[in-house]
C-alpha cells in the first residue's frame, strides 16, 4: 500500500471477515471435516477401544467386510442406515454422537464426561427437537385429566362391583 493512501481510517479498519473468520486467527484456515467423515473417525475410533476388527463388525452386521472397509476407511458414503447399525453394534449413543459430530465438530469429545453429562440433560429436548422435525405430534396429558380419568374409572369399578354383589345376593335368595 503507497503511503499517501495510508491514512488512519485505512490502517486501522479492520478487514470485512467471513463467519468462520476468527479475529485471532493468524493461520491459514484448517479444513473442517465433514460430518460423514467425523461418524466415520468416531466409529472405526470405537471400535478400536473395544479390540472389535472391523471383518468381525462386518459378520456381526451381516455386511461385506470389503464393502465396510470402504465405507470406513476409503471414504465411501455411509448411509444413515448402516450408521445407525454399527451405532447399535457398538453401543455408541446416537444423541451424544450427534451432538458431538455436529455442534462440536469434535468426535473426540464423545468419551468426555461432561459431554456425557451434558448429552444426558440435553436427550430429552433434543428428541423433542426430532420429533417436530419429523411431523409426530405429541399431545401433553395434563395431571388434572390423569387425576380426573382416574376418578371416573374408580367410580365406575365401584358401581360394577356393587351391582355384582347385588346380583350375587339376589341369586343366593
Amino acid at each position: 500500500m503507497p503511503h499517501r493512501t495510508l491514512t488512519p481510517e485505512t490502517a486501522f479498519k479492520p478487514k470485512a471477515q467471513t463467519a468462520d473468520d476468527s479475529a485471532f486467527s493468524f493461520a491459514p484456515p484448517v479444513p473442517r471435516l465433514t460430518e460423514q467423515d467425523q461418524y466415520r473417525l468416531l466409529i472405526t475410533d470405537q471400535a478400536a477401544k473395544q479390540a472389535l476388527p472391523l471383518a468381525h463388525l462386518a459378520d456381526r452386521l451381516g455386511v461385506g467386510r470389503s464393502r465396510l472397509h470402504k465405507v470406513l476407511r476409503q471414504g465411501a458414503a455411509l448411509v444413515d442406515d448402516l450408521r445407525d447399525r454399527l451405532f447399535e453394534a457398538l453401543g455408541i449413543d446416537y444423541v451424544r454422537a450427534k451432538f458431538c459430530v455436529a455442534l462440536l465438530h469434535d468426535f473426540t469429545a464423545y468419551d468426555d464426561p461432561a459431554i456425557l453429562l451434558v448429552c444426558e440433560a440435553m436427550k430429552g429436548f433434543y428428541c423433542e427437537v426430532v420429533s417436530c422435525r419429523r411431523g409426530e405430534l405429541h399431545v401433553a396429558i395434563r395431571p388434572q385429566l390423569i387425576h380426573e380419568a382416574l376418578g371416573r374409572a374408580y367410580e365406575m369399578l365401584l358401581a360394577h362391583q356393587e351391582r355384582v354383589l347385588e346380583a350375587d345376593r339376589s341369586l343366593q335368595d
